[in-house]
């Protein structure tokens, strides 16, 4: 039998990696293939997702999903099979900026010899922030715009106006919208290994290449921006993707951080910065003995605490992503954390 691909995409911080460590818990007897987007040298996205020791990870650190040569996606999901033949599904996790169309037109078009089969776009949605991403980020439409199953996250702290609206919003930009609420009773089986959705209109698209650099240093890394499109071309529908113009300023040190300073940065990070995240080693006392990794959706920091792996490199690594916010400014706050 093929192996099914699952795309799991939806705007940044919307909830996917949750969903996947929801799925991974709900199916202990599935070996997992899981390919993730990473930014820079230090895996962010393989700290949070809780793996079992059976399933494989393969990072993507070049750029985009969406943006990678679709022969370098090709590859990954080759090597993720060489290196665990008994994977029974495959989880492909776009970063929250990615297109959701030339990663699946992939692998619609090319199933490696009958070894896997495209299964279904799943879009995670966050009803507390969706409106500013949508009003902000024309790629957050892009993602509904072609996913099978839209899924609520955040339900047990948005509010059921905010819920309300989030659906109503779905619902203008895709009327035939499946949209299921990510409740803790929500079975995942739904929308994994579905088995009956028709992507002809997506395997029939020409896709028009455009690559994309994050770079890994303060350096200037804005993405092009521009949106989707299909127009005509000698008889075939060329797709165009989406990519919003973005801020990227990755942050390692392996220098400890001052907690209290730390907090501070954090209260008042500029309100431009739409997603951090990342892990922390703070020199408090008390603070030392533990990871702390971190999930900032809008104003909205979480962290989470956990031991250090006996031989890991104690040290911090973040991510922060909007636009036009100052990064000089923030790299020198992050500095002036540091205990020497």
């Amino acid at each position: 039998m093929s192996i099914p691909i699952t795309l799991v995409t939806g705007f940044l911080g919307s909830g996917k990696s949750t969903l996947i460590n929801r799925v991974l818990s709900d199916n202990p007897s599935i070996k997992f293939g899981l390919v993730i987007n990473e930014f820079g040298d230090v895996k962010l996205e393989s700290q949070i997702v809780e793996a079992k020791d059976e399933d494989a990870i393969t990072e993507l650190s070049n750029g985009c999903m969406c943006c990678v040569v679709r022969s370098d996606l090709i590859k990954t999901v080759t090597g993720l099979l060489d290196k665990a033949p008994k994977t029974g599904h495959i989880i492909l996790e776009a970063s929250g900026l990615s297109d959701p169309v030339p990663i699946a037109n992939t692998f619609l078009n090319d199933d490696l010899e009958g070894k896997v089969h495209f299964d279904a776009i799943i879009c995670v949605v966050d009803p507390i922030n969706f409106l500013s991403s949508l009003d902000n980020y024309s790629v957050a439409e892009t993602q509904l715009s072609y996913a099978d199953f839209i899924l609520l996250s955040k339900t047990d702290v948005a509010t059921a106006e905010q819920i309300a609206e989030a659906k109503k919003l779905i619902l203008a930009a895709k009327p035939d919208a499946r949209i299921l609420e990510l409740g803790d009773d929500f079975p995942t089986d739904l929308v994994f290994d579905t088995s009956n959705v028709d992507h002809s209109d997506l395997a029939g698209l020409e896709i028009e290449e455009h690559h994309h650099h994050h770079d890994d240093d303060d350096d200037d890394d804005e993405h092009e921006d521009h949106e989707h499109e299909e127009h005509e071309h000698e008889g075939e529908k060329v797709y165009h993707h989406a990519h919003d113009a973005v801020d990227t300023l990755f942050y390692k040190t392996e220098k400890a951080l001052d907690l209290d300073r730390f907090g501070i940065v954090l209260r008042d990070l500029p309100r431009e910065i739409v997603r951090a995240k990342g892990f922390l080693h703070f020199s408090d006392r008390k603070a030392a003995k533990n990871k702390y990794i971190l999930q900032m959706v809008g104003a909205r920091p979480v962290l989470d605490a956990k031991p250090w792996d006996r031989d890991e490199e104690k040290q911090s690594a973040l991510v922060f992503i909007g636009k036009g916010f100052d990064k000089e400014k923030l790299l020198q706050e992050l500095h002036a954390c540091e205990k020497n």
